[in-house]
């Protein structure tokens, strides 16, 4: 899946290119719908690794030690 190949750096990347595209004047409304589709589910990848990331540094400030984050479904 693509959400796991992508680094948080590279989603937000995405996002600007979207943003730009968006904003120029020759862009038509199905792609418009298209790319507001595809930013939205960068939107979510980046969301999903913060919320990772931040729940793995909380694990590991707890007790001071390093502690094994594994991912809840």
């Amino acid at each position: 899946m693509e959400e796991n190949t992508k680094t948080i750096e590279e989603s937000f990347q995405a996002l600007e290119e979207i943003i730009s595209k968006l904003e120029s004047d020759d862009v038509t409304l199905d792609e418009s719908f298209a790319l507001y589709k595809s930013g939205m589910e960068e939107l979510q990848s980046a969301s999903n690794k913060i919320d990772q990331t931040k729940k793995a540094v909380l694990a590991i400030a707890k007790d001071g030690g390093l502690v094994v984050f594994e991912e809840e479904e």
